[in-house]
């Protein structure tokens, strides 16, 4: 039987010239050692992953080291997400620098002296690395990125002058609202470190006819009635040309043949308009029992470990194996070399199958993931609360704060007041001591002081209050003391050092038991007191 067209993915890119010519002059500017960052944008599917794979391969040729991390919507990267994918990425070998010890470990964060000692760190790593063989780096869909990936991003853009490496950042553009950081990065990044921006666009008709020409062996008004077809239904975006080719062949309208490419009458296919309706139409000929552990791998996230798939799902492991073969048979799922985990080979792909699902499904299989993960020997903080958080469950909470300490921790201070805002937001909704809250509101505004004084303020007011009605003398002297410190940075003399005499006035009389309990303080209570200005550059951007 003749094999379908379809059998595999485009080898050859079509309508890209430009960005690629755009790209090579870059890499070329690299080798010779001047260094070079390219902001890649456009929308979803529109194939800057593919632009910047190509590049990748012609680095490889010539003998550059390729390394891409990766941010992932739906889940909650942890500080420095992308940049821990990129190192897990680099292999030592014998003439190989060795990476930098806050990365050593593949998967994880280590410890950071601070966030000027991590950036000098892989800065220098990068120099030595460069030194020994050319770099390309990728950062993919950076609209995703934690704060302190992008300020990581901001350091090292500043270092490429006179380095062999090329660094390469995807975001969708439709995704960077004014509220976005990377939305302010971006004219940044091309004002201080010269950055390339190439936005990539849908191509056009001739584009399209092009690609139908170059890949199939039609009669002439074949190729233009699916051209004309395509370009239609797809708007020119890759993504969904793609999928819409694969969804053709699988139908059977268009076939090979012996003697050529056959495509049948079009009219009478019912080809789905949206990404998400070519998608569902090729689950269900997955099977009902298939489709039912891909959405289970969905809000598992874009990286599924194959044995917390199985544990979740409950699947026996035969049953698992088929159905991820057959997911990968489908370029629904990818395997990892390692064999011990999948991915999703595509974001929007997850994305169909997790909307796709109804909510009450989608909590109780973010609950199963939450309590999953939490049970194992080193849970990821980050991980277990995100899942407890969509599933609506308060266990979330401790989850929250855990991975703001670590956040907090590694210097990342918006990650970490962005954990404690949400574990806030659980606290107002549950039946909780006014204590707990009145603590959680002082860490806040210590957080918040140098990137938000104003919010800072509001905190130290409500922690304040709250401290009050638990009579917690030591929170209100504490909230007295950096409410005043903070009043008389902002200009507020007189009233900055009245909070402050108030606040030493009342730390001075603290019974026996508080001055114990102020001796024991838990780990929870630790503030981050010095490096202030790297607290003011962690919200820079």
């Amino acid at each position: 039987m003749p094999s379908s067209p379809m059998s595999a993915p485009p080898s050859t890119l079509v309508g890209r010239d430009r960005e690629l010519g755009v790209l090579h002059e870059q890499f070329v500017a690299a080798l010779a050692g001047e260094g070079r960052l390219v902001l890649v944008g456009g929308e979803a599917g529109i194939g800057k992953t593919a632009l910047v794979e190509t590049l990748g391969r012609e680095a490889e040729a010539q003998g550059a080291l390729v390394l891409t991390g990766r941010c992932y919507d739906l889940t909650q990267t942890p500080p420095y997400g992308p940049w821990i994918g990129l190192f897990g990425q680099y292999l030592r070998a014998d003439r190989r620098p060795s990476p930098p010890p806050v990365f050593a470990q593949r998967g994880t964060l280590g410890p950071v002296a601070s966030k000027a000692a991590l950036f000098r760190e892989v800065s220098d790593f990068f120099t030595a690395a460069a030194a020994e063989r050319p770099l390309m780096l990728v950062l993919e869909d950076l609209h995703w990125a934690d704060p302190d990936s992008l300020d990581l991003l901001r350091n090292l853009a500043h270092d490429l002058a006179g380095q062999a490496i090329l660094l390469v950042a995807t975001y969708r553009a439709d995704e960077l609202t004014r509220y976005n950081p990377l939305h302010a990065l971006l004219p940044l990044l091309v004002w201080e470190a010269g950055a390339t921006r190439l936005d990539v666009r849908r191509l056009d008709a001739h584009d399209v006819h092009a690609l139908v020409t170059a890949r199939y062996r039609l009669p002439a008004p074949d190729s233009a009635r699916l051209g004309a077809y395509l370009a239609r239904r797809t708007d020119g975006n890759p993504l969904f040309l793609g999928e819409l080719l694969r969804t053709l062949a699988e139908e059977q309208v268009l076939r090979s043949s012996d003697a050529g490419d056959v495509l049948a009458d079009l009219r009478d296919v019912r080809i789905p308009l949206l990404l998400r309706q070519v998608i569902d139409g090729r689950l269900a000929r997955l099977g009902a029992a298939a489709h039912s552990l891909l959405a289970v791998a969905a809000v598992i996230g874009q990286e599924v470990p194959l044995d917390l798939w199985a544990e979740v799902s409950g699947a026996e492991e035969e049953t698992l194996a088929e159905a991820l073969e057959r997911a990968k048979e489908a370029r629904l799922l990818e395997e990892w070399a390692e064999g011990n985990r999948t991915h999703f080979v595509h974001a929007l792909i997850r994305e169909a199958l997790y909307e796709g699902m109804l909510p009450s499904r989608r909590r109780r299989l973010h609950r199963t993931v939450g309590e999953t993960l939490a049970a194992r020997s080193d849970p990821d903080a980050d991980a277990v609360a995100h899942h407890f958080q969509v599933a609506g469950d308060e266990r979330a909470f401790p989850w929250l704060i855990q991975a703001g300490d670590r956040a907090q921790h590694a210097y990342a201070y918006v990650a970490a007041g962005d954990r404690f805002e949400a574990a806030l937001a659980i606290l107002e909704l549950g039946d909780t001591t006014i204590g707990e809250r009145a603590w959680l509101l002082w860490r806040l505004g210590r957080l918040r002081r140098f990137s938000d004084p104003l919010k800072a303020i509001s905190h130290f007011d409500e922690a304040m209050e709250f401290a009050r009605q638990a009579s917690d003398q030591i929170l209100i002297g504490n909230s007295l003391l950096d409410h005043g410190m903070l009043l008389h940075q902002l200009g507020h003399g007189r009233l900055g050092i009245r909070d402050m005499e108030a606040g030493v006035a009342t730390l001075r009389i603290l019974t026996s038991a508080d001055q114990l309990r102020l001796r024991h303080m838990p780990a929870l209570l630790e503030v981050a007191d010095k490096l202030a200005a790297e607290a003011t550059s962690a919200n820079c951007c």
